[in-house]
Order: structure tokens, then C-alpha cells, then sequence
């Protein structure tokens, strides 16, 4: 691996539910930055040491012995001098809040550091998560038809034992909420409408010019085509039931045609080809 980008990240990436996946190596000496994004961040060594610096304010290196948890749009410049390999999990505000609604409060972890005046939390103590940890990472690389419900199931046991230390509690709740995940949220609760930049922009009291840089600097992609994304995948599940047009009505296009064009864009397929091969799976099984 020879650049670090979003691209490549999810390239490599699996995404469920609540968890996106993340697994990286370096062969060889490596420097450079990246995004922590819209979502809190846990990135674990697999093999290896990583050396970090936070917001350019706060220089260490951890190793496979500790895992750092980074918050929502945190820069992080990194260099590895010997082949390392790393393994990181995007976890959704969803399943945090989820996950601190069931959390008991007298239930606490030792060697816990919170560092608020760097806004990132480090801590030591590897063995809290590595049951879970190696079950997510077994299941991640496996051909396991149902994985995707299995990591959300062990990702949950992850927060849940993250979120019983109070250090690590106060930390992944004490952020307001980063407004690009705001904003993803309402592109997601409103999947069905035609929201435009500007709309957004407003709710989350910002500029639709600096909001559109920010937004693009975190995800990777502009507004606009983040939301077309979104529709896309929704798209998918709308067909199981319903037509290719009914489809593009609900979710907003008036052109039938261009709908098409851009699911076949991103899919490689028409609406109604994968439509057809939904259909036909339960066939095939049946048969097998």
C-alpha cells in the first residue's frame, strides 16, 4: 500500500449496520494523514507500531499492547517505521447511544487516560477488548454468508465494554455531535425528499459554501453526491418491492430515466436487472 486515502480505506473496508471496518498494512516505511470522519474511530495494531500526532498538538506511539479511540473529524498525521498492520472500527453515534441507554454507571475500568485538552482518549489497556476484538477481525475476514449480523451482534459487546469505563463514557458522550454526522443523519431520515445543499447547510447554522467544504474534506465526496449515494442504496431495498418507477418516485426523481442512468452507474447494473436477480435467489436456493 503505497498512498492512505478514503478511497483506499473503503476499498478495503466492510460496512455493516453500525460498524464500518477498516483493516490496512504497511510493508514498508510509511508516513502521511488522515480523517478520523464522521464517526468515533477505534483503531487497534495488529502487528507492528504506529506512531501518531492528534491535531498537531499531542505526539506518542502505541503498539499492538493499546488501542486509541479518536472522535469525529480529528486530523492525524501517522508514521510507521517497520511493517504494521492495523485494524480500525468506525462506530456509529447509533449504536453508541444505543449501547449507553443499557451501560450501568457503577461499573468502571482501571488504567483508563482521558486527555480532554486533546480532545482524544488512549488507552492502555488492550485486554478489555481483545476477546471481542478477535471475534469482529475472525468474522470480518471470513466468507461467513451472515457476518454482517454477527459483527453488528459483537460490536455491540464492544461498546458496551468500552462504554462501561466512565473515562471512556464521559469521552464518546461529551461531544455535542459533530455536524457532518448531523448532517448525514438528515440526508438519512429524509432519503425520500429532494434535499438540497442550502437546506442543510441552514439546519446545522452554517454557510452552504463552508459547509460544503467541510462536509467533502470528511467524507471524501461533496453533498450532493453523498445524498445520491444514500438514495442509491435505499433504492436497492425499494425494488424488492416495488417497480423501477415507483422506485425513482418515491425517492424523489421525476426523470425515470435518469434514475436509471445513475444506479447503473454506481452499481454496474440496471434497477431492473438487479430486481430480476433478487427475484430470482429465493428460486435458485430452493433448487440448490
Amino acid at each position: 500500500m503505497n498512498c492512505f486515502d478514503r478511497k483506499v480505506e473503503l476499498a478495503e473496508g466492510l460496512e455493516t449496520e453500525n460498524l464500518r471496518i477498516l483493516y490496512y498494512a504497511f510493508p514498508n516505511y510509511f508516513k502521511g494523514w488522515y480523517y478520523s470522519y464522521e464517526y468515533y474511530r477505534i483503531c487497534t495494531i495488529l502487528q507492528g507500531s504506529k506512531s501518531v500526532e492528534i491535531d498537531d498538538k499531542k505526539f506518542f506511539t502505541y503498539n499492538k499492547d493499546q488501542f486509541v479511540i479518536l472522535p469525529p473529524d480529528s486530523r492525524v498525521s501517522m508514521e510507521m517505521r517497520i511493517p504494521t498492520s492495523c485494524f480500525v472500527l468506525e462506530v456509529s453515534d447509533k449504536l453508541i447511544n444505543f449501547i449507553n441507554s443499557k451501560v450501568c454507571d457503577d461499573l468502571e475500568i482501571d488504567r483508563v487516560a482521558v486527555d480532554k485538552k486533546f480532545g482524544f482518549l488512549y488507552m492502555e489497556n488492550t485486554e478489555l477488548i481483545s476477546d471481542v476484538l478477535n471475534r469482529i477481525t475472525r468474522a470480518a475476514f471470513s466468507s461467513n454468508s451472515r457476518k454482517k449480523f454477527l459483527i453488528d451482534l459483537y460490536g455491540q459487546e464492544l461498546v458496551f465494554k468500552i462504554l462501561n469505563s466512565s473515562g471512556a463514557k464521559n469521552f464518546m458522550l461529551s461531544n455535542p455531535g459533530n455536524q457532518i454526522a448531523k448532517a448525514i443523519e438528515i440526508m438519512k431520515k429524509k432519503v425520500k425528499e429532494n434535499l438540497n445543499v442550502a437546506e442543510i447547510a441552514r439546519s446545522l447554522d452554517m454557510s452552504p459554501a463552508l459547509f460544503s467544504i467541510k462536509f467533502k474534506k470528511i467524507t471524501g465526496l461533496p453533498p450532493n453526491a453523498y445524498f445520491t449515494e444514500i438514495k442509491l442504496n435505499e433504492a436497492k431495498e425499494i425494488l424488492k418491492t416495488s417497480s423501477v418507477t415507483e422506485t425513482a418516485y418515491e425517492l424523489g426523481y421525476d426523470s425515470i430515466s435518469y434514475f436509471i442512468k445513475l444506479f447503473s452507474e454506481k452499481f454496474g447494473t440496471t434497477p431492473k436487472q438487479y430486481q430480476l436477480q433478487f427475484l430470482q435467489k429465493p428460486i435458485l436456493q430452493s433448487i440448490l
